[in-house]
């Protein structure tokens, strides 16, 4: 398994309005939604880094860029045992969505 950063981790489990998922019955979900939300974040971030480089991208590149950031958000949280769940869903933890 790949390490996931602690802050990654952070990031989406501050981003969540709903009750943090109980680890200790062992439970690993997160909202599909909210995952998204932080996946924004981090981007916004990297984007922001890059144009104080002065390195500018077109709107489709950042678009597009930023579909593959949260798919591969989704995958590494999947890699270390967290299951998404999708908005809408009953999951058995008790997240609202």
């Amino acid at each position: 398994m790949r390490a996931v950063p602690i802050a990654l981790v952070s990031a989406i489990l501050g981003s969540s309005a709903a009750p943090p998922p109980s680890f200790a019955s062992g439970c690993r979900q997160l909202l599909e939604s909210d995952v998204k939300i932080a996946s924004m974040r981090l981007y916004a971030d990297i984007l922001a880094n890059a144009a104080r480089k002065g390195w500018n991208y077109a709107p489709e590149s950042i678009v597009s860029g930023s579909k593959r950031h949260f798919d591969e958000m989704k995958l590494r949280l999947i890699d270390v045992g967290y299951e998404i769940v999708p908005v809408g869903a009953q999951p058995p933890c008790g997240l609202a969505g």
